[in-house]
């Protein structure tokens, strides 16, 4: 069983395989045709669009735990004193990785200002034969959070919901086949988005409205989601035909058209996908695409979009790279996010800022070799961010960004 797994990369992926049909090759970072090591190519960049850069590191970015044989799988914050963490521990660590045959346990924890406390999870969920892992984490309090588990014989076949009460854990529901994302409207509304294992399908929902779960089809695979309110909830992914964004308003989920994005024929869409949304109000919503190398003329690169309550717009991004992670707020204005260039040893992690159209970034490549979650620390300027250690892929490593 692989229990070291590039969840977002692979469910977005497999998911535009299934969307846009099987035959298209893909490679990451510089293969496929793109540069080498030393030879940066221009970033896509909308037309037209000023970009300010800063080639100096912006500092502030520091290791605040590291989590052996683990594999991080989510990452949500509410406030100072109140964030989740979660993810899937490896029996044994001389056979972690693609080999790991051994019982697992599902990893959670929670920050109360002071320290990162282990929370343990229900007891199925503990040194189980199962290939299991955390998917999706979100919360509206310490006493309301959500971890959505993946589980499987040799992959993940099914997600459980488990839900945190403040005084212990709610009985586990089954939900769904893979839920890759979740979002919470409000303590007693959460919504849940993923890809179904039947071929040919885009993708999946599930909806609790505080007594109960219903669950169906979607029309993107949903990687990305984000809400503001039980009448406000984003959700974006791969479609049928390319990628999109959906948007709740209380009563209907309807497409919200994209600007050209530049990718060409829907078969080239098959390296892109929807990274990041962050709502930060009803007319100031951002959503960041990631894109590998595929064929014909989709080059590695980062696409970030503005919703302004009517519209999106294409917005400029200067560097070249991939995203890796969400979008994150930096509670003024701007907006995070995590993106990296080139493949292997030649590889470097970047955590990118824009302040009023001002870009800077910074390189964490001695920290963390993947950054697949970003998390802005409401009430602060603050952000925690996880991904695998850099020097030991096998750890998971918790970042921070601030005091």
């Amino acid at each position: 069983m692989d229990k070291r797994r590039t969840r977002r990369v692979a469910y977005a992926v497999a998911s535009a395989l299934i969307a846009g049909g099987a035959g298209a090759a893909l490679a990451v970072g510089g293969a496929g045709g793109a540069p080498g090591a030393g030879t940066e190519p221009s970033a896509l960049t909308a037309p037209g669009t000023a970009v300010a850069v800063t080639a100096a590191s912006e500092p502030g970015w520091r290791i605040a735990q590291v989590l052996p044989n683990v594999t991080a799988g989510g990452l949500w914050a509410g406030g100072a004193w109140d964030a989740w963490l979660a993810g899937d521990e490896c029996a044994d660590p001389a056979t972690c990785g693609a080999t790991d045959e051994s019982a697992g346990t599902l990893v959670i924890r929670h920050w109360d200002g002071a320290s990162w406390r282990v929370v343990t999870p229900p007891k199925a969920y503990v040194d189980s034969d199962l290939d299991q892992g955390a998917e999706a984490v979100v919360a509206t309090s310490a006493a309301n959070a959500w971890i959505f588990a993946g589980r499987g014989l040799q992959q993940v076949d099914y997600t459980d919901a488990l839900h945190w009460t403040g005084n212990g854990w709610a009985k586990p529901v089954r939900i769904g086949d893979t839920m890759v994302q979740a979002a919470a409207g409000a303590a007693g509304q959460v919504w849940a988005f993923g890809t179904p294992l039947a071929y040919g399908q885009v993708g999946l929902f599930a909806h609790y409205n505080g007594k109960s779960w219903t669950h169906g089809s979607f029309p993107v695979n949903g990687t990305a989601a984000a809400a503001l309110s039980v009448s406000d909830v984003w959700a974006g992914g791969t479609t049928a035909t390319g990628l999109g964004i959906e948007h709740w308003n209380g009563r209907a989920w309807r497409a919200t058209p994209l600007p050209s994005l530049g990718l060409g024929s829907p078969a080239e869409t098959i390296g892109a996908f929807v990274a990041g949304i962050t709502a930060l109000s009803a007319d100031d919503v951002w959503a960041v695409i990631g894109t590998y190398a595929s064929t014909g003329t989709n080059p590695p690169g980062t696409i970030v979009l503005h919703w302004d309550g009517g519209k999106w717009t294409r917005v400029g991004f200067p560097y070249a790279g991939s995203a890796s992670s969400p979008v994150a707020a930096d509670g003024h204005g701007g907006i995070w996010l995590a993106m990296f260039y080139g493949s292997g040893a030649q590889a470097t992690e970047w955590i990118c800022h824009d302040s009023a159209g001002h870009w800077t970034r910074t390189s964490v490549t001695s920290l963390v070799s993947d950054t697949f979650y970003l998390t802005w620390i409401p009430g602060t300027r603050s952000l925690w961010a996880a991904g695998d250690q850099a020097d030991n892929g096998l750890n998971a490593v918790l970042l921070k960004y601030g005091p």
